[in-house]
């Protein structure tokens, strides 16, 4: 009978673990898929792979038919790239550093997750004053494998269709 209860305890802790590794992150977190400011990318921010924090890769690009993919700063394809750098939680403000792929300037950079939803990035120098920040939008669409992203797709995805690359 405790080997039964045992295992019984076991397979529901499994399956309340997995249960919660599925659910989808709380609409205040900042893990998810990110439309930026300008339109031009789909970035995903998620834990980081080989340290703590959230990182942020570039997943998906918005392109017209038959562009080429375009190449970051070490002329590696953008697709993948890493924009933001390990970022660690001081209250509901993330604070970490963030990457121009197309030129490898580095920033410091601070985001939260807005009332509205949306995700204010801030990147600056030295101090917070000194920066700019974005609004990105959450991207609800799929992102294909190819990371080529077309008007049609992001209509599809009911997110609004912004002209212009990041």
């Amino acid at each position: 009978m405790k080997r039964l209860l045992a295992t019984a305890t076991f397979i529901l802790g499994t399956f309340w673990a997995g249960a919660a590794l599925a659910a989808p992150a709380p609409a205040n977190s900042p893990v998810g898929d990110w439309l930026t400011g300008r339109g031009g990318a789909v970035v995903q921010i998620a834990p980081c792979t080989s340290q703590g924090g959230l990182c942020g890769h570039i997943v998906g690009l918005m392109l017209d038919h038959g562009a080429a993919i375009p190449t970051d700063y070490r002329g590696q394809p953008q697709c993948g790239f890493e924009l933001i750098r390990p970022s660690a939680p001081r209250g509901a403000t993330w604070h970490g550093g963030i990457v121009d792929p197309r030129n490898g300037n580095q920033y410091h950079a601070e985001f939260h997750v807005t009332r509205a939803g949306e995700l204010a990035l801030r990147g600056y120098l030295g101090l917070p004053i000194f920066g700019q920040t974005q609004h990105w939008m959450r991207y609800s669409g799929t992102v294909p494998s190819s990371c080529r992203i077309n008007q049609a797709q992001m209509a599809q995805s009911n997110q609004p269709v912004i002209d212009g690359n990041d």
